[in-house]
């Protein structure tokens, strides 16, 4: 997921933040936000969340699991993102990722879901396929724009494109100056309504909370 992104479970915030992005994520949601955005601090948090895991379930090693929740983790960050989560099996299989990113300048108005719904339609990193479903909400925090669609990108070396499924929203908080764009996107097209309807679910528990005076310090 490569937008520009804000703060999840198990993660962090940065000096700068004026907020944290929180959401009511249940336990098959693992936090891969990074503070320092170091190998260190990832494959760390990567191990502990290894841990979590039943080996005996485990359809891979460990090993393997830890390597790909530090490769996650350290894309999120390298992306700009202020939350990186992904959604896992008991068997350590991906089912979506999901992602958070914050658009908007200080005393800059922010242009309206009808002005910036061009940019929200754009994916730099894939081809759309088809049709995207497009449709207003009304979220507790704020109006909202959805927008689902598959996306094509191309493979590693060119061979082929690998498909996914992308549930985007444009997110507009009351009283804030910012657009907050939250995307999940899935490779499994068989278990596509059950992923929609788990992301569905959970925006509505979107929030904003103050960033702790602890944070940042040290």
């Amino acid at each position: 997921m490569e937008r520009e992104q804000m703060e999840g479970v198990g993660s962090s915030p940065t000096p700068e933040d004026d907020y944290l992005v929180d959401f009511d994520f249940d336990d098959g949601w693992l936090g891969l936000t990074l503070h320092e955005g170091t190998r260190a601090e990832a494959r760390k948090m990567a191990a502990d969340l290894v841990g979590q895991f039943n080996p005996l379930r485990l359809g891979s090693g460990r090993a393997s699991l830890q390597q790909e929740l530090e490769r996650r983790a350290l894309a999120g960050f390298e992306s700009g993102s202020v939350l990186t989560t992904a959604a896992y099996t008991e068997g350590g299989v991906l089912l979506a990722d999901f992602s958070v990113f914050v658009h908007g300048e200080d005393d800059v108005q922010r242009p309206s879901p009808e002005e910036y719904l061009p940019e929200l339609l754009k994916w730099p990193y894939a081809e759309v396929k088809g049709e995207p479903q497009v449709s207003d909400v009304q979220l507790p925090i704020g109006r909202a724009v959805r927008v689902q669609t598959v996306l094509a990108a191309k493979r590693r070396f060119g061979w082929g494109k690998k498909l996914s499924e992308s549930l985007l929203y444009g997110v507009w908080p009351d009283g804030q100056e910012e657009i907050v764009v939250v995307e999940a996107r899935w490779l499994n097209f068989e278990r596509a309504d059950e992923l929609t309807d788990l992301v569905d679910r959970l925006m509505p528990s979107m929030r904003l909370l103050p960033v702790p005076d602890s944070c940042g310090e040290g």
